[in-house]
């Protein structure tokens, strides 16, 4: 419970205290009393520790203001909301909600900083302060694991004149498409594909409307919305496993090959920006779709009535159809390694998950190899003739600098 103590302060001024010299000296000064406005102490136990505190807005805020400068968010929280509970009505507490919010983001509660950008929000309506709650809000709602609702909060400043009206006007380019990927990355997270989708390609129109302005051509969110469309594809395909009948195969193959195509335009858009960070991760997932159609065939269900040593002519059979994408995953996991070192990324995970994708895939191709290998020698020994050497090491190719051009098998 909060305990009021009022205390009444006195203070007495002397006024003319100084003796004057000589006969015009006229006795001793008579005291002066001023009466101050009472001053209110509070005790708060609703945190670990009792506060006392005064109850005055601006001392309760100018200690929020310390406490979240010396980083003590907790506790600036804490006297944030303080202030707005004792004075709800004050002017200034926009700024007071939306420092609690950024407080409660800090500590990783995410729930309580929604709670308090929307207030600011609804406290400087019709300002471009409010755009500013707005995209905090936003992304609070989804560190909350409520991104269903974030993409809606991003959608309304888009598309709705209300709203827009209420965060001081529409949003300009900029903002527009950080919005705009912000809200595909949302539906994305709330499994929403094709809204994700609709988004992702809202920001690759604006970015080809306004390539020639600098800060859109080389905005974050164009890079990251171009990965992140990619990564829908990739997740669909990956969904995709080979399975008997033969038929139903030919089926997953086409689904595949065409998911894989997309995702692997839009991944190669996004290396084309040269991001530091987007586009060397797009980089990295082209590779990957290559492993990961490689290994999805190898490890395809086999025929019945194939056993023995004709599953090792089975595989050879598949490897006649994957050995080019093989050397092409090579050559895409080098080139990303060097766009890595070309962007000062030669340390970064994407650099290091490169090397092991490029070492995965020497293995499968040395494992492919050294199974052709035999299989001619079997073939050869059965037949009575000397053996026809196989293909030469495919892994050395040379690679040049990623995201220039490319040739398909």
């Amino acid at each position: 419970m909060l305990v009021r103590v009022l205390v009444r302060v006195l203070a007495p001024v002397l006024v003319g205290a100084t003796v004057l010299a000589g006969p015009a000296a006229c006795g001793a000064a008579r005291p002066h009393v001023v009466e101050l406005d009472p001053i209110e102490l509070k005790a708060d136990r609703s945190g670990t520790q009792l506060l006392v505190y005064v109850r005055d807005f601006s001392q309760l805020v100018e200690e929020a203001g310390a406490k979240m400068a010396a980083g003590e968010s907790a506790e600036a929280a804490r006297l944030y909301d303080l202030a707005v509970a004792e004075f709800p009505d004050r002017p200034g507490v926009y700024a007071v909600r939306y420092n609690a919010g950024l407080c409660w983001l800090k500590v990783g509660r995410p729930d309580l900083a929604a709670d308090r950008f929307a207030d600011a929000m609804q406290r400087a309506a019709g300002t471009r302060h409010a755009r500013d709650a707005l995209f905090l809000y936003a992304e609070a709602l989804d560190a909350a694991e409520r991104p269903a609702d974030a993409a809606r909060v991003y959608r309304g400043a888009l598309d709705d004149p209300g709203v827009q009206a209420s965060i001081g006007g529409p949003l300009g380019l900029l903002d527009e498409l950080e919005a705009t990927a912000r809200a595909g990355i949302a539906f994305r997270r709330a499994q929403d594909s094709a809204r994700a989708d609709e988004a992702f390609k809202r920001v690759e129109r604006l970015y080809q409307d306004h390539r020639d302005v600098q800060l859109v051509a080389e905005s974050e969110w164009v890079a990251r919305a171009l990965y992140e469309r990619g990564e829908i594809y990739r997740e669909l395909f990956a969904g995709i496993r080979f399975k008997l009948p033969i038929e139903r195969m030919k089926r997953d193959l086409e689904d595949k090959a065409n998911l894989f195509l997309k995702a692997e335009s839009a991944y190669f858009h996004g290396v084309r920006l040269h991001h530091r960070t987007w586009s060397i991760a797009a980089g990295y997932e082209i590779g990957n779709l290559y492993q990961r159609l490689i290994e999805d065939i190898e490890t395809a269900e086999v025929p019945d009535e194939v056993t023995g040593t004709l599953v090792d002519e089975y595989r050879d059979e598949l490897w006649n159809h994957t050995e080019g994408p093989a050397k092409r995953a090579l050559i895409i996991y080098r080139k990303n390694i060097d766009l890595c070192k070309q962007l000062g990324e030669a340390s970064s995970d994407w650099a290091a998950r490169s090397e092991a994708g490029l070492r995965r895939m020497e293995e499968l191709i040395e494992t492919a190899t050294e199974r052709r290998a035999r299989l001619i020698q079997d073939r050869a020994t059965a037949a009575g003739v000397a053996p026809t050497p196989a293909s030469g090491n495919p892994t050395t190719a040379a690679p040049g600098p990623l995201g220039k051009g490319r040739r398909r098998k």
